[in-house]
C-alpha cells in the first residue's frame, strides 16, 4: 500500500517513483482554471490516455452480461472479509501481484465495512463487491500489472464522483496510481461526501473558474486544433535556432563574432535590448565604430529608425491572398508569400510566420479580417527588410543583422520582431531613452544601462555623426528636469497637438484671443501631445450698429501671426485634382509615404516635424468627413489636391507654430453675400485641426459660411443689428477710438 503524499509542485505528477520525496502517490481534485493548469492536464490526460484510464462523467455501472461472467468466474458466493476478497481478486485479476491484491483486497473491505456499519445488509455489500470487481476489470484492467510500479499510472476523471466511484479510484491510489479529478462544476458536490478531504486534496491553483463547456470534449477539440495547426508547418527537418544560448554577454563582441558553433544542425543568433546607455559621452561614437566594423567585415545590415512605417498601397498589393473560411486556411495560404532567393531557409521563415499567426490569432481573438490584416502588414514588412538581408545566406554565412533603433510602439512590430528574431538574422534593439514600449519575447535578452540619452536615429554617416560634450549633456539632464510636467516648456518642444474648441461668449473672445495656448481654459500635455484650446467662432451683426467700433475691434484682434481676409478668397490656386493624388487615398487610408516621394509635392523644405504634422492632419480631415461629400464623387482627392498647395503665408504660420504658446490667427470679414468657397471651407476646416483661432465676422448674418460643412463646426454670437454693404476699411490707416477726455480728478487719481 501506498501513501498519498502532497506534492510541492505540479512536476510532482511526473516523476518516478523512486524520485518522490516522500515515496508515495498522489491524488488530487483540481476546481480552478489558468493556462497553467489548462497546460498540466493535457500533460496529464497525454500519460493517461497512454498507461492510464480516462473516466468521461461517471463509471458505467455493469451490465447483466458483466455480472453473469463475474458469476461465472467467482461463483454466487460472498463472504464479508479481506481474506475471501482476495481469494476472489486471485481468480478474477490472477496478473497482478500479491502485494497488489492484498493491497486491493484491504481497500474494497474497508469500503464495504463503512456500508456494513451504516447499516447496509448483506445482499447490498455482495451488489457493491460485484460493482467495484466489475469496474476494477471492465475500466481499469490495463492498468493493474502497473500499479504501484516505478512509471505510476494516471488516471484522470472528469465530472463530480459519487461514493462508490470515489472508494473505488481510493483504492486504486493506494495500491499505487496517481488520480486527479477535473472537476469544472466546483467543489460542493465532491464535499458533501467527504467533507474532511480524507480521500483527495484540494489542489488550490488556478486564478479563475473554468471556462463554459470546458469537459473532455473540449479538450478533444483543443487536440484536434492543434494537430490542424501542426499540418500548417512544413514538417521538415529544419535547421533549429540556437538563440542567445552561445553569447558572453559583451554583446558588441558577440555581435562582431562570426565564430560561434561548430554543429551545423544549429544555426547561431542573436536577440537583444539594450536599455540606456554606459556611457552618454561615447555612445554615439561606439554605435557608428560598431557599424563601420559590421560593414568592412561585409555583414548585411538593415537599421530601422524610430519605428516601423505602415506598408504602402503597392506593397499590400503585392501580397497574394483570398477568401477564407477559417483561420487556418488563411495562415496556409499567406505564408507561401514567403520566397527566398535560395531555399535554404524558406521553411525556417514560413514556419517562423506560422508560429507568428497563431500568435496573432489569440490577440485578434479570432477574427478573420483583423488576423489578416496583421499578417499582411507582417509580410509587406518582410519582403522590405528581410528578402534581401537574407538573400544568398546559407548556414555557414555569418548571421546578417536587423537593427532596431528606438521604442517598439505597436503589437505588431513586437511580432515581426520576434518572427525575425526566429531566423539566421541577428536581431538588435537599441532603447537609449529606456522608454517603455510593446516589445516583448520569451527569448528576448535584455541589457540594462543606468544613463539615458535622446539619439534620433542609429549613426551610419560619419558626415551626419554628432556628439554631445560632457557639459551639453548635463544641459540637456538640467533641460529635462525643467521641462517634465513642470509646467514649462522649451521652443518647439512638441511636433504633435490636438485641438480643444473652446466654448466663450462673445466677449471672452478679446480676453483669450492673444493668451498662450498654455495659459487657456483646458490646455494639457499627454503623451508628448499637447491639447490646445482654441477659437472658432462666426461673429453675427453689429453691436449697436455702430460699424467704426466694430471694424475698431477687429483691428484690435490682429496680430503679427494674423492672416486676414476680407470680401477675397483664400485660395487662388487651381482646384483640379492634380494629377496622381487619387493614388495617395485608398480604402480611406492616406499614404503620406507616396505624397512625400511624389513629383508634386512642395513641402519638402519644411521641418520634418511640420510635414509629418501637416499630412497627419490632412489624415484626420479625411477620415472625420468634415467637408460635405467626402468619400464621394472625388471630393477627397480634391480636398488633397488643396492642402497640398496651400499659399505660402499659411505655411509659414504652420512652420512656427509652437503648440504651447499663442496659436496663429485667420480672420475673414465678409460683408456681401457671397458664399465660401469649397477650397477655403478645405482650408478653414484643415486650419482648424491644426489648431488656428479662426473668426468670421458676418455683418450681414447670412449662413453664408455652412454650405460645406457637414455639421457646425464653429459656434455662433449674435451681437447685434445685421447691417448690409457695409465698407471695410484699410486697417492699417484705422485710427484707433478717440478716448473721452478725462475729468481733472480722474487724471490726478487714475479714474
Amino acid at each position: 500500500m501506498l501513501l498519498h503524499q502532497k506534492i510541492k509542485g505540479l512536476e510532482d505528477f511526473f516523476k518516478k517513483l523512486s524520485e518522490r520525496r516522500p515515496r508515495g502517490v498522489y491524488f488530487y481534485r483540481i476546481n480552478s482554471y489558468d493556462e497553467t493548469i489548462l497546460k498540466f492536464i493535457r500533460k496529464y490526460y497525454e500519460l493517461a490516455k497512454k498507461e492510464g484510464a480516462i473516466i468521461d462523467t461517471n463509471i458505467e455501472n455493469p451490465t447483466a452480461n458483466n455480472i453473469a461472467y463475474f458469476n461465472e468466474i467467482i461463483g454466487d458466493k460472498y463472504v464479508h472479509g479481506p481474506g475471501f476478497m482476495a481469494e476472489a481478486l486471485k481468480k478474477w485479476l490472477p496478473r497482478i501481484r500479491d502485494y497488489q491484491r492484498a493491497s486491493i483486497a484491504d481497500g474494497i473491505y474497508d469500503t464495504l465495512e463503512v456500508l456494513r456499519r451504516q447499516g447496509k445488509n448483506i445482499d447490498i455489500l455482495k451488489n457493491n463487491f460485484i460493482r467495484i470487481m466489475c469496474w476494477l476489470y471492465y475500466n481499469f484492467y490495463n492498468i493493474m500489472e502497473k500499479l504501484g510500479s516505478e512509471d505510476i499510472p494516471k488516471i484522470i476523471f472528469w465530472g463530480n464522483v459519487n461514493f462508490s466511484e470515489l472508494s473505488t479510484l481510493k483504492i486504486l491510489s493506494n495500491a499505487g496510481a496517481d488520480i486527479i479529478l477535473v472537476q469544472p462544476g466546483g467543489d460542493a458536490k465532491y464535499m458533501a461526501i467527504d467533507p474532511k478531504s480524507e480521500f483527495s486534496i484540494d489542489l488550490k491553483m488556478g486564478t479563475e473558474s473554468f471556462p463554459p463547456g470546458f469537459n473532455l470534449d473540449w479538450l478533444l477539440k483543443l487536440y484536434e486544433d492543434d494537430k490542424n495547426k501542426k499540418l500548417l508547418y512544413s514538417n521538415n527537418t529544419n535547421i533549429i535556432a540556437n538563440t542567445n544560448a552561445w553569447i558572453s554577454g559583451d554583446i558588441f563582441e558577440d555581435l562582431k563574432n562570426i565564430r560561434r558553433g561548430e554543429n551545423t544542425g544549429f544555426f547561431y543568433n542573436m536577440f537583444v535590448r539594450i536599455n540606456g546607455c554606459d556611457n552618454r559621452n561615447t555612445y554615439i561614437n561606439n554605435l557608428y565604430l560598431l557599424y563601420q566594423d559590421l560593414k568592412k567585415a561585409d555583414r548585411r545590415v538593415k537599421v530601422i529608425n524610430n519605428g516601423i512605417s505602415n506598408p504602402s498601397v503597392d506593397e499590400i498589393s503585392g501580397i497574394k491572398r483570398g477568401n477564407y473560411a477559417n483561420e487556418n486556411q488563411l495562415i496556409m495560404d499567406l505564408k507561401k508569400n514567403i520566397t527566398l532567393k535560395t531555399n535554404t531557409f524558406v521553411d525556417v521563415a514560413r514556419d517562423a510566420f506560422v508560429d507568428t499567426m497563431i500568435e496573432v490569432s489569440k490577440l485578434m481573438n479570432m477574427d478573420l479580417n483583423k488576423i489578416m490584416n496583421k499578417g499582411i502588414y507582417i509580410l509587406c514588412w518582410f519582403k522590405r527588410y528581410i528578402f534581401e538581408l537574407l538573400g544568398n545566406t546559407d548556414i555557414h554565412s555569418p548571421a546578417p543583422i536587423l537593427i532596431y533603433f528606438g521604442n517598439v510602439e505597436s503589437d505588431t512590430e513586437s511580432l515581426f520582431l520576434n518572427m525575425v528574431a526566429k531566423l539566421p538574422i541577428d536581431v538588435l534593439i537599441f532603447n537609449p531613452e529606456k522608454k517603455k514600449d510593446k516589445l516583448s519575447g520569451e527569448k528576448l535578452y535584455e541589457v540594462r544601462f543606468e544613463e539615458t540619452l535622446n539619439v534620433k536615429e542609429f549613426p551610419t554617416d560619419g558626415g551626419s555623426l554628432t556628439m554631445g560634450t560632457m557639459a551639453y549633456n548635463a544641459e540637456r539632464d538640467l533641460d529635462t528636469i525643467m521641462y517634465s510636467d513642470s509646467g514649462m516648456y522649451r521652443d518647439m518642444q512638441f511636433a504633435k497637438a490636438n485641438i480643444i474648441k473652446l466654448s466663450t461668449t462673445y466677449e471672452e473672445i478679446a480676453l483669450y484671443w492673444k493668451q498662450e495656448a498654455r495659459f487657456r481654459p483646458n490646455f494639457s500635455t499627454v503623451d508628448e501631445v499637447v491639447n490646445i484650446p482654441i477659437i472658432f467662432a462666426k461673429i453675427s451683426g453689429i453691436a449697436n450698429s455702430d460699424t467704426n467700433m466694430y471694424f475698431q475691434n477687429i483691428k484690435d484682434l490682429i496680430t503679427d501671426t494674423t492672416l486676414i481676409y476680407k470680401n477675397e478668397n483664400i485660395y487662388k490656386g487651381n482646384s483640379s485634382v492634380a494629377s496622381g493624388v487619387p493614388s495617395f487615398y485608398k480604402n480611406g487610408r492616406l499614404d503620406k509615404d507616396a505624397i512625400k516621394q511624389s513629383q508634386i509635392y512642395k513641402y519638402d523644405f519644411l521641418r520634418a516635424e511640420t510635414q509629418d504634422y501637416i499630412l497627419d492632419k490632412l489624415s484626420e480631415l479625411l477620415k472625420r468627413k468634415i467637408i460635405v461629400g467626402t468619400g464621394q464623387n472625388g471630393v477627397e482627392y480634391k480636398i488633397i489636391t488643396i492642402v497640398l498647395d496651400l499659399p505660402k503665408e499659411i505655411l509659414r504660420f504652420i512652420q512656427s507654430f509652437d503648440f504651447t504658446k499663442c496659436p496663429p490667427k485667420l480672420i475673414i470679414v465678409n460683408t456681401t453675400e457671397s458664399i465660401i468657397s469649397l477650397e477655403d471651407s478645405v482650408i478653414v476646416a484643415f486650419l482648424n485641426l491644426i489648431g488656428f483661432d479662426i473668426l468670421f465676422f458676418i455683418p450681414t448674418g447670412y449662413d453664408n459660411i455652412s454650405k460645406y460643412f457637414n455639421n457646425q463646426i464653429m459656434e455662433e454670437h449674435i451681437i447685434g443689428n445685421y447691417l448690409y454693404d457695409v465698407v471695410i476699411p484699410d486697417f492699417n490707416r484705422l485710427k484707433p477710438a478717440k478716448e473721452k477726455k478725462k475729468s481733472f480728478f480722474a487724471r490726478i487719481f487714475g479714474r
